[in-house]
């Protein structure tokens, strides 16, 4: 699982934190810069991230094996591909919502059926390296969480793209919540306690300018979030 969780990493990166907002407005100017922009940039962090195992053999979709550099330039085609054509923004009901979750889905999907896994048996471990696993844990919980906010909003009041205040306010509370989350022993507890009456004043005074909706979701999803990957430090798996 070692490969499949820097994929997952890789993935989130390119999606969700260098890009997503900045490729559609490069798409409405050239959909072929966009196109290949887009997957440059994971192809920079796939290929960083699982440097070791390029040359290895990986079941690809469980029917042919193939060195891992081929696996994740297909999987970059899928990738590409699937931006372009899970769009439901508009067109449905809950459309964003729809939109976030396939999308993440069918390329995690895609992920975990052509990764080797020979590495779990070495390691023992289904979440092997800690420094990934909180990695992906803290781009889950600022990032992936802003974006899942955002398609709720824009599914429910049609709004506009977020203020650069409020998605870092927003992404910065969600880390801290996270970061709380992993310390030893129960002083999480207090601190947790003590940051979410900060965070409840900093609204009233309107330092945090975010709706009831994305304050309640980002408090909560970033401390389970956060909880999750606690069990990872402190637990055997």
């Amino acid at each position: 699982m070692i490969v499949f969780w820097r994929l997952f990493l890789a993935f989130f990166l390119t999606d969700f934190v260098f890009f997503h907002r900045t490729i559609n407005i490069i798409s409405e100017k050239n959909r072929s810069k966009a196109i290949a922009l887009h997957a440059g940039v994971f192809l920079f962090w796939a290929f960083l991230l699982c440097y070791g195992y390029l040359t290895m053999k990986w079941p690809f979709l469980g029917l042919i094996r193939m060195p891992g550099w081929v696996c994740i330039l297909l999987f970059c085609a899928f990738h590409v591909f699937s931006d372009r054509f899970f769009q439901f923004g508009g067109k449905v009901r809950h459309g964003y919502v729809l939109t976030f979750f396939v999308k993440t889905t069918v390329n995690l999907l895609f992920l975990f059926l052509c990764v080797p896994f020979k590495v779990l048996y070495e390691t023992g471990h289904f979440f092997a390296e800690p420094w990934v696993i909180f990695c992906v844990g803290l781009v889950t919980a600022t990032r992936v969480l802003g974006w899942f906010i955002f398609a709720i909003e824009q599914d429910r009041y049609g709004r506009d793209y977020p203020t650069f205040d409020e998605r870092w306010l927003l992404a910065m509370m969600c880390a801290i919540f996270f970061l709380i989350m992993l310390l030893p022993g129960w002083r999480w507890l207090v601190l947790l306690i003590i940051w979410l009456l900060a965070c409840v004043y900093a609204r009233r005074i309107r330092l945090m300018d975010v709706s009831n909706l994305a304050f309640y979701i980002g408090v909560v999803g970033s401390a389970v979030i956060g909880f999750l990957v606690r069990l990872r430090f402190y637990l055997n798996w």
